[in-house]
C-alpha cells in the first residue's frame, strides 16, 4: 500500500531517525513511500555514503511527487506508472 510519509516527519534533520520511518513502515504495512523534497533530503541525509541514491528503504520504492522532474529521473525516484509514462 503507497502511504504519504506523515506531513511533521523528517521536516526537521535535528528530529529524524530511521527507527521511527522503520517504525511507520513496519506500523501501517507500507509497500510504497511518498514524501515531499524536504523529508526526502533530510532522509538521505541519514543513509550511509554506500547505500546511494537512497530510492528504497527497507525494499519500499520511494516517490518524490514535488521534486523536479530532473532530479527524480536522475535520482531514480521518478514514478513510472504516470500516464503518459513510458
Amino acid at each position: 500500500m503507497r502511504k504519504v510519509l506523515p506531513e511533521k516527519m523528517f521536516m526537521d534533520a535535528e528530529q529524524s531517525r530511521l527507527t521511527t520511518l522503520r517504525g511507520w513502515v513496519l506500523d501501517n504495512e507500507v509497500t510504497e513511500i511518498e514524501m515531499s523534497e524536504r523529508q526526502f533530503w533530510n532522509f538521505a541525509q541519514l543513509q550511509p555514503v554506500a547505500e546511494k541514491p537512497w530510492v528504497t528503504f527497507m525494499g519500499r520504492q520511494v516517490y518524490v511527487p514535488n521534486m523536479p522532474e530532473g532530479a527524480q529521473k536522475c535520482l531514480g525516484v521518478f514514478d513510472k506508472r504516470l500516464p503518459g509514462v513510458i
